[in-house]
């Protein structure tokens, strides 16, 4: 579509969207849906971000997330876009490992009698815990269906408090705690602390040292609560693995017209007046556009981008004490056996390993030994994927949290804050020698659940928080966004952080929603692109004059002054 004013200009765009990301793809789309002339930058060299994988002799591995939930927002987007042909999902099962208990999770109800059974003296504290991973698990499928979440079929203004007068409403009418008990339920679950929470359910033993100290560290008990339903009803992988789907999802939106430029890093926005008339990339490119969708590191936006000067000093102090969620390394594993054998060895594409009670999120990042420590997520599809039987080679994913600042920033010298560093410097060989000893420790873990794989390595590489920082430029290489504690989270509007002191620059990603994840990104995506959507026909309407940028968003909120309501 030629867009509004006449013919297209090569570098001139209704929407410029930064970030390739899930965010963006679902913004893009969105946006090219509506009729719009689109182009998308991705620093990368592929679209993806955090579902992005790779290729190593011959072997496929995802390099970051390993799976996803739906929540009722990322399958029915794909149905709305016409994508929902792209992959065929099937559920991803989790299996438990520690010391005295070995379970894959099938549901709720099977998951609270095995560890009963593998804990007896613990039942009754156990008992406790599983009643609120129920209650939780009862939320989360009330509130989270396409109808009723914000923005995914419903795109009016009263979109939200109608989703927040259901979650009462309903959990009033099924709670027997009544209205005012109910709400300090949901208070204490939205911000206590997971850890003290399993340390007030539970006596002090290995299991509760588990339970409370590996995780997302200091994550609010709700999102603890959370993953168990997740395990147990809404995790998903695409047949075939991440990449391949994003790549699909890339060409059909080529096909219906978006324009794609990877290996385009967005240093600056040509910006006058209140308002965006274009972007630049690291090349010396700029692109105009109409309306801007960011879907990055927001830290880069405020600081590099947008600049600090548009916002206030109370507003730049809460987002440079919002603390980035915990970084992951991640070892991808080739090993000479077949995937099935392997998949029948593992029983699960997915296996939580803890090997003794002293297992932690939280590492020194001056011990050189910390990873020996570290509990394993273990990934390897092979087992169920039908294109990789009779393989001779299976491929496994050790990921491990750590942090960005282990030993001087794993060697490199850099704290990975992509607002205050730029482009990361050629990668010293200190650098490559952590990382290669730190996959050693996880494979020297990974031995333990599964004796004698050490000896059939064919391949081994590392990616590390700064590998994150290079490919994805979040900073820090958080895994998802702010920590997942609503108390960090610097934003008032905990659904999409869309606004900007640019009347048409808009944000979306894992940093703008709370919790950050595949989900709740898309969903940012979409906010991101109605706004977006909505300037547009605005200035179809009658053009703004330069400087104006009251326009009214989609979600019939008005654009306020710089600095103005956009943090808590």
């Amino acid at each position: 579509m030629a867009g509004i004013g006449g013919p297209p200009e090569p570098h001139r765009y209704d929407a410029v969207v930064v970030g390739a990301g899930i965010a963006g793809l679902v913004a893009a789309t969105d946006l090219e849906r509506r009729g719009h002339r689109v182009l998308v930058l991705e620093h990368n060299h592929q679209a993806g971000g955090l579902l992005s994988g790779i290729r190593r002799q011959g072997l496929y591995f995802d390099a970051g997330c390993q799976s996803f939930e739906d929540m009722g927002i990322v399958f029915p987007l794909l149905e709305q876009y016409g994508l929902a042909d792209l992959a065929s999902f099937r559920r991803a099962r989790y299996r438990l490992v520690m010391p005295g208990l070995d379970a894959v999770v099938e549901s709720l109800p099977q998951i609270r009698r095995a560890f009963q059974e593998a804990y007896p003296e613990q039942a009754a504290g156990l008992g406790r815990v599983f009643d609120q991973h129920e209650r939780t698990s009862a939320l989360i499928r009330r509130l989270f269906t396409p109808d009723r979440i914000p923005y995914v079929r419903g795109e009016r203004a009263l979109a939200l408090p109608r989703w927040v007068a259901q979650a009462l409403a309903g959990a009033a009418l099924e709670s027997p705690l009544g209205l005012p008990r109910l709400i300090a339920e949901l208070r204490r679950l939205l911000l206590d602390d997971f850890t003290a929470w399993y340390e007030r359910e539970l006596p002090a033993s290995g299991v509760r040292d588990l339970l409370s100290r590996c995780g997302y560290s200091r994550m609010n008990v709700f999102v603890a609560s959370a993953f168990w339903h997740l395990w147990a009803h809404d995790y998903w992988y695409p047949e075939g693995g991440l990449q391949p789907w994003i790549d699909r999802w890339v060409e059909r939106l080529r096909e219906r017209g978006v324009r794609f430029l990877f290996k385009r890093t967005v240093t600056a926005l040509d910006a006058e007046g209140g308002r965006v008339a274009g972007v630049v990339t690291h090349r010396g490119e700029r692109f105009e556009a109409r309306e801007v969708v960011y879907c990055g590191d927001y830290r880069q936006l405020v600081h590099r981008l947008a600049g600090p000067a548009r916002y206030g000093p109370r507003e730049l102090s809460r987002l440079d004490a919002a603390r980035h969620s915990d970084a992951l390394v991640s070892a991808y594993v080739g090993l000479d056996v077949p995937p099935e054998e392997l998949g029948r060895q593992l029983r699960a594409s997915h296996v939580f390993f803890f090997p003794s009670p002293g297992c932690t999120t939280d590492l020194d990042p001056r011990d050189p030994g910390a990873h020996r420590r570290a509990f394993l997520e273990v990934t390897a599809h092979g087992g169920e994927e039908p294109a990789l039987r009779g393989a001779p080679r299976a491929a496994v994913v050790l990921q491990a949290f750590t942090r960005h600042d282990w030993l001087d920033g794993w060697g490199t010298g850099l704290t990975g804050d992509t607002a205050r560093e730029g482009r990361p410097p050629p990668r010293p060989r200190a650098y490559r020698e952590r990382k290669r000893a730190v996959g050693e420790e996880l494979l020297a873990t990974f031995e333990k659940l599964a004796p004698g794989a050490a000896s059939l390595v064919s391949f081994l590489d590392v990616g590390a928080p700064p590998s994150t920082v290079r490919f994805t430029r979040n900073a820090f290489g958080g895994s998802c966004g702010f920590e997942l504690n609503w108390r960090n989270f610097p934003f008032l509007n905990p659904l999409a952080h869309v606004e900007t002191p640019l009347a048409n620059l808009h944000a979306a990603g894992h940093f703008t929603v709370w919790p950050g994840a595949v989900p709740t990104a898309a969903l940012s995506g979409k906010i991101a692109a109605l706004r977006a959507h909505e300037g547009l026909r605005a200035r179809r309407r009658a053009p703004a004059a330069p400087g104006s940028g009251n326009m009214r968003s989609a979600a019939g909120a008005v654009s306020v002054a710089p600095g103005r309501r956009w943090l808590r």
